[in-house]
């Protein structure tokens, strides 16, 4: 059962993991710009790197970024991805990693969260999307939604056809990366930037607390050559925002108030509980 406390918790959810093209987390590792996609390559010669969805606890909210893969990767992954799909992102599952059975580890059930927060819907973000559709919110960028972004090889539509998703709220802020966030509880707690550089809809979140902040990048970097390095993966949206967002995710993780960087795919990153 999870203990509140007086500072910000994280409980960092691994889900799995999935075996990928090492083009993935650095479009460097291979010359082909669809490499990837795994296509003409070895599955020997993948690697395997963590899926993960967080749990965060500020200021009297719960909310869970990204959903990881369903329970479903871990019983009949080529079924519920659809063959495409667990070719490029073949899922490496134990039955007890998905979300909802972790957050009842925590004494939490969908119902008690305040918001699901969508970083994006590729397909090991929004896998488990169906296993907390009873949250109060699920919010998502609009742009993340367009006709265009969404017949992407990346996605599958019936991860979300029974979610009634809430958008982002979006205004005009000079100090965001592309000029856009959002403050979901109008606290200042947890902020959510436009960044659409993964995907058209992509977001970063920020969760505020005494000063203290943690940066949650969603797949605007994988881990920490990406921002480092400026290292970029390998599924673009747009380059140029690619390096953006990654010089962003960069100067964010040297000011003095951050509490750590939290990538998804991450192996730095252990699972559990963090407080800052």
């Amino acid at each position: 059962m999870l203990v509140m406390s007086d500072m910000a918790i994280i409980d960092v959810m691994k889900t799995g993991s999935t075996l990928v093209s090492p083009a993935v987390p650095d479009r460097g590792a291979r010359k082909s710009s669809i490499a990837y996609t795994g296509l003409f390559q070895r599955r020997s010669k993948r690697i395997e790197v963590p899926v993960k969805a967080f749990f965060v606890a500020v200021a009297g909210h719960r909310i869970l970024i990204d959903t990881g893969w369903s329970s479903e990767c871990a019983t009949r992954p080529r079924e519920h991805l659809g063959f495409s799909l667990w070719f490029a992102s073949e899922p490496v599952m134990a039955v007890g990693e998905s979300v909802d059975h972790q957050l009842r580890q925590l004494d939490i059930e969908p119902k008690d969260l305040s918001a699901v927060l969508m970083t994006h819907l590729d397909c090991d973000h929004a896998s488990g999307l169906h296993l907390v559709k009873d949250a109060p919110a699920i919010y998502v960028a609009r742009e993340e939604l367009d006709d265009k972004n969404i017949k992407s090889v990346r996605y599958n539509e019936d991860f979300w056809k029974d979610i009634d998703f809430t958008f982002y709220n979006m205004e005009q802020d000079n100090n965001a990366p592309f000029w856009k966030s959002c403050d979901l509880f109008g606290d200042g707690t947890v902020m959510v930037y436009f960044t659409p550089s993964h995907s058209a809809g992509s977001v970063a979140i920020e969760v505020n607390d005494g000063g203290r902040f943690a940066l949650f990048t969603g797949d605007n970097a994988y881990n920490r050559h990406s921002w480092e390095d400026i290292a970029l993966p390998g599924p673009i949206y747009n380059k140029d925002n690619m390096r953006t967002a990654l010089e962003w995710v960069q100067k964010e993780s040297r000011k003095e108030g951050c509490a750590g960087v939290y990538a998804a795919h991450d192996p730095e990153i252990k699972p559990g509980l963090y407080e800052f």
